[in-house]
């Protein structure tokens, strides 16, 4: 629950926070009492315990936090092609100064998971993490720390292809900037042309934002169900 989407966020109240992971956590004891250990007999056992299901918790929500960079990742190109990538803001998904487009793109993720109901595969998720990660199992940190920066570039990757318009779109407008340059040196058009270049960059945010949502959301889902138990 501290890195889930949503109820993570540093707008939501600490206690608020607690009380739904204990609500979870009593929903989900009956259904995982047949594979539930017996409970240790020194403390010792039971600290190494609680220890191992933390670092199982932090990794997969690691991951959710993850997927959630791709936007992020993206609203910062988009911001740079665009010029505006010093208008920054608070950016409550990632609890951090952003780009206006990077705030707008992680809020509407955000908004879009509760939606379209991913979030209840979000609850699914953690109840197949004790299959995936049986109680008292060895943990192979290899395997994890692989699929951890095996996510990492995805994201990134996933954020540069989100913002691949704005990139096309740019680089032929600096393009054709650069070669008018060249035939009127006595004009700064890099600076006449700013503000026609911030309304073109939110006029084509404007047409593809549906497109890059959409696309954000089916990586969102393909990620998230690969932890689920068929």
């Amino acid at each position: 629950m501290m890195l889930f989407p949503g109820i993570a966020e540093i707008f939501v109240s600490a206690r608020i926070r607690l009380m739904f992971a204990l609500s979870i956590s009593f929903l989900v004891f009956l259904p995982l009492l047949p594979i539930l250990p017996v409970p240790p007999n020194t403390i010792s056992e039971m600290v190494l315990m609680i220890f191992r299901e933390m670092v199982i918790g932090v990794f997969f929500g690691s991951f959710l936090r993850l997927v959630m960079s791709a936007t992020e990742t993206a609203g910062a190109v988009i911001a740079l092609q665009m010029g505006l990538s010093n208008a920054m803001i608070l950016n409550p998904a990632m609890a951090s100064q952003s780009a206006l487009s990077s705030v707008f793109l992680s809020t509407a993720a955000m908004v879009l998971i509760f939606l379209t109901g991913l979030d209840h595969m979000l609850l699914t998720g953690i109840i197949d993490t004790y299959t995936i990660f049986p109680p008292n199992d060895f943990l192979p940190p290899g395997d994890m720390v692989h699929a951890y920066v095996k996510l990492t570039t995805e994201a990134f990757a996933v954020g540069v292809e989100l913002s691949a318009p704005f990139l096309i779109i740019g680089l032929l407008i600096n393009i054709i900037l650069g070669f008018m340059q060249k035939l009127i040196p006595q004009v700064q058009l890099f600076l006449v042309a700013i503000p026609l270049h911030i309304l073109g960059g939110l006029f084509l945010f404007s047409l593809t934002i549906g497109a890059i949502m959409s696309v954000w959301l089916m990586y969102f889902n393909n990620t998230l169900s690969s932890f689920i138990i068929k």
